[in-house]
Order: structure tokens, then sequence, then C-alpha cells
């Protein structure tokens, strides 16, 4: 047996370990790449086949949340305006549509920022009968 046979690295040929390494390195650059592809034309990122445009104010972020959640179609649009009107104890009241379907959104806002989930909370969501599809629960200590 030669030296070079005897010469091994965990139990495997120095050769392999360096073609196992090179594999993982390429697949790592590309899978960065491949997460990060622009737009033609673009520096944006692409968005994704579920994502929409930006959300058109409080009422469009909240839609868009619900969706998320899976309470509304995904095809449901606003039937309000996108600021919504102030409802009770200042939340802000806001409709959408499905359809022939209506659906009733009461959100909380406390801060500016719609995209952050702090600022933006869902308390309750009701379909044009009046059954509720999502409530927020009270905390309880």
């Amino acid at each position: 047996m030669s030296d070079a046979e005897n010469k091994k690295l965990f139990g495997i040929r120095p050769i392999w370990v360096a073609v196992a390494a090179t594999v993982v390195v390429l697949g790592a650059v590309g899978g960065y790449f491949a997460l990060n592809k622009t737009q033609p034309g673009g520096t944006e990122p692409a968005q994704t086949a579920s994502a929409d445009a930006q959300p058109n104010g409080v009422c469009g972020a909240a839609l868009a949340r619900v969706r998320d959640y899976g309470v509304v179609p995904f095809n449901a649009t606003l039937s309000s305006n996108a600021d919504g009107t102030k409802a009770e104890n200042g939340r802000i009241a806001c409709s959408a549509k499905s359809g022939e379907e209506t659906y009733s959104m009461l959100v909380n806002v406390s801060c500016s920022d719609l995209n952050d989930e702090n600022c933006l909370e869902i308390f309750r969501v009701t379909q044009g009968d009046g059954n509720a599809l999502f409530q927020k629960r009270a905390y309880s200590f």
C-alpha cells in the first residue's frame, strides 16, 4: 500500500472531501442568487405569485392580512375606501366583497407602519349575515 492510499480525512480520501465542499459552496451561491433575483430591467426583488401590490391604506393592509390568515377568499376586494371609517372604541371599520358575499372588518391601529404586525391588529371579521369568521380573544390573566 502506498502513502497516498493511507492518507484519509475522516475516513474519506481528501479528493472526495474537496469535491463535496465544492458542491456545497456552489449550491449555496446558486441558492442565494435564485432567491434574490430581480425583475427584468429593475433592481427590486421579484414578488411571489400570491403577493399583492402594496396595500392601500388601513383597509388594504387589513384585507391583505385576513387573506393571509385564510379568513376571507384570496379574491376578496375592498368595497370601502382604503382608509375606512371610525367605529366604536376608536377602531376602524372596513368592508370587502368576494362575488356576492360581503365581509366587515374591525381593526385597531396603534402606529403608522401598517406592515408592522404590532401596528395593525385585526379585531373582528364577520360575513354579511353577521357570522363571525375571526374574533380576537380577550386577554385573560
